[in-house]
């Protein structure tokens, strides 16, 4: 099993600098422009990648970059809460929970697996698959900030074992 894990483009808080999850709720605001073109080089990017099964956060940032993506791959999107953007009401506990229970639940797959949701679920999904929670931490905070707008990051699953292959990666923006 193989996941590309992607952030979202450029949305319309990202733009103005506005926190998505300062709100009670998660913030759901759509791509700019910059967001869509974003995208379109992502899903450039990703075009001749082999994907079985397309992951999405349920955020209209997150679906519009998806079904950028999917328009070479026509897959059925599979939209899962779980993989929504950090909520300030969360504990760390609450996050890393159900980003365990969504990589339980995708482990349960054979193939590739494109998941689009938003910077902090990668980088938690990533701390995960160190195996460790001290191992996990140093990831975070070496890479905190690499999860820019359809950054990809690659994670390899062999014999049981995960194996982070790329982080951050936005060659396609350049």
């Amino acid at each position: 099993m193989n996941l590309i894990l992607v952030r979202h483009g450029e949305s319309e808080a990202n733009f103005r600098g506005i926190s998505q999850s300062a709100k009670d709720e998660w913030s759901d605001t759509i791509l700019t422009k910059k967001g869509i073109e974003q995208a379109g080089k992502l899903a450039e990017r990703l075009r001749f990648e082999k994907i079985d099964y397309i992951y999405c956060s349920d955020l209209k940032r997150a679906k519009q970059t998806a079904n950028k993506i999917n328009k070479f791959h026509n897959l059925n999107i599979i939209f899962d809460k779980q993989i929504r953007d950090v909520s300030k009401h969360e504990t760390l506990e609450d996050i890393i929970g159900r980003a365990k229970s969504f990589l339980r639940d995708v482990e349960k797959k054979d193939g590739n697996i494109l998941v689009v949701c938003h910077g902090g679920i990668c980088l938690t999904l990533l701390a995960i698959t160190t195996g460790s929670r001290e191992k996990g931490g140093k990831l975070v905070n070496k890479y905190k900030d690499s999860q820019k707008n359809t950054c990809v990051n690659i994670v390899e699953k062999v014999h049981g074992k995960y194996k982070i292959k790329l982080i951050g990666c936005v060659k396609h923006l350049t």
